[in-house]
């Protein structure tokens, strides 16, 4: 039984195990050569191959047999290797068989290669190799295991490799019971699978068939009961990348001759009985914690839970029944190391010792709450855990977790769901409540200055509770070097130029259990400059969420594991000058398996991007996968991802003349001359003077207004080339937030209104100079167009962003509304105005009339009234 290794040398470890390996090695591994077993069956052979297009690695099962006498403790198998190209030489032609000489003994009975259907004996004295197994060695797990290895000479395409070999002997921890996972299908394809079961009748057997396991064939041979199985072309079953852990596709069959999970529990108490009392060194530890705690039980707790967690490093010798049996409490305490379950019943023994009551838990780390599933069985399980109950309150605790902090009862535990307690009475699995999960808040600022600067990147991680546990432990066993170089690569990836601007700093709160890093950096090519418009762009993604989404491929047909628990917070602060005009708003997705919400706010020079993830599940099920995958494809293209565009002084960069904008505006003004020209020709009534009588001439306050329409076009012309209406660079503006092609239709509104005030000054200015009688009645309309104008203006202007104007665009407003507040009445009430502007179309239409008094000048519709 295991779990998650710490991270140390293994070539120490080989060191170690090297002297170990004098004192614990239980019995001399060796190969034995004898006949076949008697007692096995016989069945008919099945010859036809598997289709050849279905092979991989070049060679396939022809036959997969396997026969157990559970009565007698043997197992034996024989099987038929078909090689049927060069890559089936590389990868098929060695035998690697593994076994525990403890308690067991390996006999092979025959190696015969076949080759143009003529055998070749090849078995005999020397042929294998016995070399130490150890393959959880990595995971610091030492089992006493060995493998006989044989590596087969001449072996050529076409040969079909055979041979058979029987183990002897079973693991005397399990006190004669007998439980068996079966498998008929494996990621080769097999032609024949055969299996027996020969038991004896009072032993009663529990079957449990996944993945269409063939149906037995029951007989009675030699006073026992005989199960036979038998299955022909096999097609390869495959694990898919990332796929639930407790998935399973493949054919295979559970067997127990465990009644119930009582049976199982009373053995595990029986194996793993509590320590009454503790004695020596660990006696006067206990007493130590309890002088320190002064009577708090949370307290004392927790010295206890740190202590195995922290003092007692994982290290599993698993010789023989110690597979399964922990180690005394006083051992492990003494030697300071020990695997799950020594360092589970070493907890159990100093928290009973204080009076806490505490029990062995056994789980599956992988199976988690899926573990009812299965047949009962110690093998059900592969970790063990402890439960204890603190001042009334339940608490559960993984010993072989590091690093953890906190204080009293507020500790961190999986989500494995289901466990079997150990302790008298337990006549089922029992829930266990995981812990409080934390949460990963990640918070980036991104300063840029000007465009030629290197953007200031500073990133504030903040961990909370198993986050921050998790977190620590990776800290611990890695140096500060190589964090900092593992940090720097992350963003490296994202933009090259990424440079460390500081060390890295860690502040940790063990007693809120809050760990925090903080990070600098300079990145010199965030802001990537467009060749065509000359603007400057930069993109944000949500990184840390997206790294915890999953990706699933079209073909995905298998339910797929999920970070669970996983709660991430994600802000990018982006601070530049001159403000921001983007959409504020919020966009959600939850579909019971994940909750994401996407938040943009702006403040002054900083932008806001929020991103908060949790995930809902551990798994996404078969019937959610295309839900999911349409909900993670949206929030990667649209919720995670924020571009902005950022356009530096216009005086530093080349005019790039926008030749259409100047087309329409040449057009526009060709048109409105065209226009002002017939309006000016279009007949007027005529003027009658009194005898003597002439025009009056510009003077008073027209002055003013002859200087302020002369002045305007030039005016407008002016704030047009400021604003590079006619710039490529212009049109081509983005704007974080704004929809391109509302910024185009701006600035033609805006070019065209300009244009027609323009165009409309100069007539006025034209009307004005010539005294025109029908300038009143124009100049009002200029007047009144220019408030209408200016309030469009800022309407639009407010529009794009998001209701945030300057001040001139108010006052432009408040001064048009003031001009034509006093202009238009003016010019509608004005003597002097009405003496001025008298000149008809053509001019020469007008004539002289006598009165019996004076008069001023009068048109001839006047003279009827």
């Amino acid at each position: 039984m295991h779990t998650k290794p710490l991270r140390l040398s293994i070539l120490l470890i080989g060191l170690f195990l090297a002297g170990l390996s004098l004192t614990t090695r239980a019995a001399t591994p060796a190969v034995h050569i004898s006949p076949r077993p008697t007692w096995l069956n016989t069945y008919q052979r099945y010859d036809k191959k598997v289709p050849l297009r279905t092979v991989e690695n070049g060679y396939f099962y022809q036959l997969v047999e396997e026969q157990i006498n559970v009565e007698a403790q043997a197992t034996h198998r024989h099987m038929i290797t078909e090689i049927i190209s060069e890559a089936g030489i590389q990868n098929g032609s060695q035998i690697d068989i593994g076994f525990d000489p403890a308690y067991e003994q390996l006999s092979f009975h025959d190696v015969t290669v076949w080759r143009n259907g003529l055998p070749q004996k090849r078995l005999k004295p020397g042929i294998f190799k016995v070399m130490a197994d150890e393959q959880e060695l990595s995971r610091f797990i030492y089992q006493g295991s060995y493998s006989a290895y044989c590596i087969l000479d001449d072996i050529r395409k076409g040969d079909r490799i055979e041979y058979s070999y029987t183990i002897t002997g079973r693991n005397p921890i399990f006190d004669g019971h007998f439980s068996k996972d079966w498998y008929f299908q494996w990621s080769q394809p097999v032609a024949q699978v055969y299996r027996s079961l020969l038991v004896s009748p009072q032993r009663p057997l529990y079957f449990k068939y996944l993945n269409k396991v063939p149906q037995p064939k029951v007989s009675s041979k030699n006073g026992l009961t005989c199960y036979e199985w038998q299955s022909t072309q096999m097609p390869a079953a495959h694990n898919y990348d990332g796929e639930a852990s407790w998935h399973n596709e493949y054919a295979h069959l559970l067997i127990t001759d465990y009644r119930n999970w009582q049976q199982v529990a009373d053995w595990a108490l029986k194996v793993n009985p509590p320590a009454p009392t503790v004695k020596g060194a660990l006696a006067q530890q206990v007493q130590a914690f309890k002088k320190e705690a002064n009577g708090d039980a949370q307290r004392y707790f927790r010295l206890a839970t740190t202590f195995v967690q922290d003092e007692v490093r994982y290290m599993g010798i698993e010789i023989g029944e110690y597979s399964h049996r922990a180690n005394a409490p006083e051992k492990v305490f003494a030697q300071r190391y020990g695997d799950c379950k020594d360092k589970a019943r070493l907890l159990v023994a100093m928290l009973t010792a204080n009076g806490i009551e505490a029990n062995m838990v056994l789980v599956n780390s992988s199976l988690k709450g899926h573990v009812a599933d299965l047949l009962p069985s110690p093998n059900a399980f592969d970790h063990a855990v402890v439960t204890a109950v603190v001042n009334g309150r339940r608490v559960n605790v993984d010993a072989t977790m590091s690093y953890q902090r906190g204080t009293g009862t507020n500790i961190y535990f999986p989500a494995y769901a289901k466990g079997l307690i150990v302790k008298p009475g337990t006549n089922a699995l029992s829930t266990l409540e995981p812990g409080k999960a934390g949460k990963s808040t990640y918070v980036e600022n991104y300063t840029i200055r000007n465009e030629k600067d290197s953007v200031k990147l500073d990133v504030t991680s903040v961990y909370t509770l198993n986050e921050a546990d998790r977190m620590r432990d990776q800290l611990a066993n890695k140096s500060m070097a190589e964090t900092e170089k593992g940090y720097l690569e992350y963003y490296t990836r994202s933009h090259p130029k990424t440079a460390a601007a500081d060390s890295l700093t860690v502040i940790d709160d063990p007693v809120k259990n809050v760990l925090t890093t903080i990070e600098h950096y300079r990145i010199a090519d965030m802001l990537k400059r467009d060749s065509v418009s000359g603007k400057y762009k930069a993109s944000f993604y949500a990184n840390y969420v997206n790294n915890v989404m999953l990706n699933i491929a079209d073909d995905a047909h298998v339910p797929l594991a999920l970070s669970y628990p996983c709660h991430i917070d994600q802000t990018i602060n982006v601070i530049m000058p001159g403000g921001w005009s983007i959409d504020e708003g919020q966009q959600r997705i939850n579909n019971g398996l994940f909750d994401l919400t996407a938040r943009t706010a702006a403040n002054g020079d900083t932008m806001h991007l929020y991103y908060s993830f949790t995930n809902l599940s551990n798994a996404v099920p078969v019937n959610k996968l295309k839900r999911y995958k349409m909900d993670a494809d949206k929030a990667g293209d649209d919720l995670l991802s924020y571009v902005i565009s950022y356009t530096p002084d216009r005086s530093q960069l080349p005019f790039r003349p926008n030749y259409w904008m100047m087309a329409v505006a040449a057009l526009l003004a060709g048109g409105l001359v065209a226009l002002g020209i017939k309006i000016y020709r279009t007949d007027t009534d005529g003027i009658i003077f009194e005898p003597g009588a002439g025009f009056t001439n510009l003077g008073g306050w027209l002055i003013l207004v002859a200087i302020s329409l002369f002045l305007t076009p030039f005016a407008v012309l002016v704030s047009m080339l400021q604003a590079n209406y006619f710039d490529l660079q212009t049109w081509n503006l983005q704007l974080p937030g704004t929809d391109q092609w509302a910024i185009k239709s701006t600035l033609i509104f805006e070019m065209v209104m300009n244009t027609f005030m323009i165009s409309y000054a100069i007539f006025c200015l034209v009307l004005l100079i010539n005294r025109r009688d029908i300038l009143p009645k124009y100049i009002t309309g200029l007047y009144a167009l220019s408030v209408i104008y200016h309030i469009a203006d800022y309407a639009v202007a407010s529009q794009l962003n998001n209701g945030k104007v300057s001040n001139d665009a108010v006052f432009s407003i408040f001064k048009a509304i003031v001009v034509a507040a006093i202009w238009i009445p003016y010019f509608k009430r004005s003597a002097r105005v009405e003496r001025t502007f008298i000149v008809p179309y053509p001019r020469h239409n007008y004539r002289y009339e006598a009165a019996e008094t004076p008069l001023r000048p009068v048109r001839e519709d006047q003279l009827n009234s």
